[in-house]
Parts: C-alpha cells; structure tokens; sequence
C-alpha cells in the first residue's frame, strides 16, 4: 500500500484534474505532499512504535491510512477539492509512514542474524518493485473502474493488513517512557517549509525574497533540528549512525537515486496521458518497459552483489545505465513516438532497479546488529526525502516552462515534461561520478555479501 500509493496516482492525475478542475500546481501538490509526510513523520512512527508497541502503532497507522485512503475517493468538486485532497493525502502520508518504521523492525526481531540482512533486502527490494508498479496498477483500476477506485482499494487490503497482523502473534513490547514533542515538530517544520520553499520557487520565482526566505527558515530550523537531537538521550533519529561511513554513502546514494526516479515515474505516466493522447490502459501498457526493466534490475542485483562481493558492481553499473537511459528516454520526448522512448526506458528502469537493494544490504552490513532498526527507520526517512525533494524542484521547474493556461488546466506541455527529465538526467549525471568516488573500492566480506546479496530474492523455506 505504502509503496503504490507514492505513484499509482500517476496515471489517474489527468482524469483527477479534468474531473475536479485542478490546476498543474496541484497535480503536482496530490503526489508531493504524500511524499513529504512520508519523509517527516516515518521518524514518528519509530519513535512511537517503542513508546506504545509496534503492534499498536502499526495497527493505528494501517487504519489511518486506509480511511484516509477512502476519504480521497470522496474528494467534493468545485473550490473545496484542492485544500481537500492535499489534507487527506498528507493524512494518508502520516498513516504510511506509522507503518513503515514497524515493518523494519519486525524483520529485525524475527529473522535471526545469519538471515537478517537478507529479509531486510527483500523487504527494499520488493517496496522498489510496487513502487514502480503504481501507474500500471493505477491505469488498470482507473480504465476499469474510475479515478476514485485507486483510493477506494486500499480499504480492502488495508482490512487484509489488520488480519494478518493479528494472526502472526508477533510481540507488542513497548519501552514506555516520556514522548519529545519538540524534536518531530523541528523536523516536521523543516522539512515542509524546506520543500514548500523548493516547490514553490516555480511560481514566486527562483531568486524571489520569498523563496529565499522560505528556504533559509527551514534551513535554519533543520539546523536546530539535528542539534536537538544530537544532543538527546533519546533522539529521535540516530543521527550519529552517519558517521560510520559506508552508511552514509549507501544512505546519501540511496536520497539521489530515488529522486529522478519519482521524477521520470510522474511525469513520463502524464506526457503518456496528456502529450501522446493515449488512453488511461495504453499508458499503463506503454510503461511495461519501464517496469519490467526495473523489476528486472532490482532481481539482478543481490545476484551481481553476490557474485562480485562489491557492492559498486550493481551500483555504478545500474548508474550508468540510468543516466544513459533518462538522457536517451528526454532526448525522444519531444518527438512524442513511443518507439524512439522504449530504449531509454529499458536502461532507465534497468538502471534506477540495481542500486537500491544493493545499497540496503550495505548500509545493514555496516552498522552493528543492535542498531539496524535505527539504521533502517534514518534510511527510510532519508529516501523518502529524496523523492519529496525530487519531485518538488521537477515541479517548479515545469510550473516555471509551462504556460500559464495549460497550468490552469491542469496539462503539461511537452517542453516542461522535458525540462524535468532534464533535472533527473542531471541528478543521475552528479551521482554517477559521486559514487565511483565514494563506494569503497575494496572487496566485500564474502559471508556477509552473499547473506545480503541473495535477499533480493524470495527467501528460502
């Protein structure tokens, strides 16, 4: 649920827009604010799954996000369907991000610690996969059944979710303890002001007072965020875990990769829809390569880590082909033939699917057994950023080359879809010689890689 409800809107954003009268400032705002409290509150959520108990705060978190989820169905039309939507998927965002801090330490709990990496790279390897299904998932249930049944199916398997919870009589320890207050609400504010300032710049302007503003408050209340925590015996994230530095570098890698892939995710589902005119199942079948190729790459991984014992061979490798892929995939847009975009989709898909199980398996190789809880929920939150910052500088770059009607319209043109595949080329571009220089040249620990490696995979019985 968490992972297809970051882009399974891709496809139903046109017929949300058409329906509901948005603007191309919200279409945006439906997919970014998810994201974003996506990225804020999964510290939240580890802090109160050891407060109250992970079952507790899982079950709450699964309930929020499924009512939230049935109440973005019932977005009314008119003026009151913007500042609607926005609310209901911030609230969606919130319940994703109760569950996702438990699903990582239940991992950590269950699977002894021969297998634990392993389960963990499973776990990274399968929410890369739903994360790129979205649009073909959404374009099946918007074609069969509507825009609104993209929301409406998470009531079901969030049921499903509550069920199986309960049968798997897992433990609802919970350490007690007083709750912080102050430091989620630093990081909360921060991280939204930081993102609206980003997002936003495409309307006030680049170098608008405004904005810098903006961005210089947030940067500033980030800056008293880190210090608090740093500071506190029970911080709320364990920020003292980058300094070991091959999880920062997995970590770091894992923020740029996740941030043109959203972006090349979003806005090539809607120059599918809007540019190409193709009907809600056609793009759904047009991004078959996209996927496939990532699903691909995300397999292939654990196997090449595995077989090479370097943790740089699926990385740099998928890096390559993810640059090449999205500056072939933005070099055809404006020719607007599917044929001239499928090469770049397959090494865009290939390429943005290999690093990310690779650099789970390192970043858990890294730091010590008692702290891989830690390490995930800092990892979790860190990537989640890097698609909420992605997604918001890839907005206001189109809001800024769009025209101000196809704005109002809720459409955008071909040059503005281009201008972000321009953004997330470059991104790839920066991370590609970033990574050659900061993964470690050495060879991995045979025991420890192979363990990790084969996770990508299902585990055996």
């Amino acid at each position: 649920m968490v992972g297809l409800d970051q882009t399974v809107v891709a496809v139903a954003l046109d017929p949300m827009a058409r329906g509901l009268g948005l603007t191309t400032f919200m279409m945006h705002g439906v997919v970014l604010v998810y994201v974003l409290a996506l990225a804020a509150f999964v510290p939240v959520g580890g802090m109160l799954a050891r407060r109250f108990g992970r079952l507790t705060t899982f079950r709450a978190g699964t309930a929020v996000f499924a009512i939230a989820s049935g109440l973005c169905a019932l977005a009314p039309t008119g003026d009151a369907a913007e500042p609607y939507l926005v609310t209901v998927r911030a609230v969606q965002g919130i319940g994703g991000a109760l569950m996702m801090p438990v699903a990582t330490s239940v991992i950590t709990d269950v699977y002894e610690e021969h297998a634990r990496g392993r389960a963990l790279a499973v776990y990274a390897g399968l929410a890369q996969l739903f994360l790129v299904l979205g649009p073909i998932v959404g374009a099946v249930l918007t074609q069969l059944l509507g825009w609104r049944s993209v929301f409406l199916v998470n009531l079901p398997v969030g049921a499903a979710c509550l069920w199986m919870i309960a049968r798997a009589r897992l433990s609802n320890r919970a350490e007690g303890g007083p709750l912080s207050v102050l430091q989620p609400l630093l990081v909360i504010f921060s991280l939204v002001t930081l993102i609206l300032g980003l997002y936003q710049c495409g309307v006030w302007g680049f170098a608008n007072g405004k904005t810098l503003t903006v961005l210089a408050a947030g940067l500033v209340a980030m800056g008293m965020a880190v210090r608090l925590i740093l500071r506190s015996p029970r911080p709320l994230l364990d920020l003292r875990l980058l300094g070991i530095r091959p999880y920062a570098v997995a970590v770091a890698l894992t923020f740029l990769v996740q941030a043109p892939q959203l972006i090349v995710l979003v806005h090539g589902t809607v120059y599918l829809r809007q540019a190409m005119g193709l009907s809600l199942l056609a793009t759904g079948i047009s991004l078959l390569p996209l996927v496939a190729a990532s699903a691909a790459g995300t397999f292939l991984s654990g196997y090449l880590l595995d077989r090479s014992r370097s943790v740089r061979v699926p990385v740099l490798l998928g890096l390559t082909a993810a640059t090449v892929g999205a500056a072939a995939w933005t070099a055809a847009l404006p020719s607007r033939e599917y044929l001239w975009q499928v090469p770049g989709m397959l090494l865009a898909g290939a390429g943005m699917g290999l690093p990310v199980p690779a650099l789970s398996a390192e970043l858990m190789r890294a730091v010590p057994p008692a702290k891989r809880a830690d390490a995930s929920v800092l990892r979790q939150s860190i990537r989640q950023l890097g698609g909420a910052v992605g997604l918001a500088v890839a907005g206001a770059v189109v809001l800024a080359a769009n025209e101000n009607t196809a704005d109002a319209a809720g459409v955008i043109g071909v040059d503005a879809t281009f201008a972000a595949f321009a953004v997330a080329s470059c991104v790839l571009a920066v991370t590609l010689p970033l990574a050659a220089i900061a993964l470690p040249p050495r060879r991995a620990r045979t025991g420890g890689h192979r363990s990790a490696g084969r996770g990508t995979g299902p585990p055996s019985p």
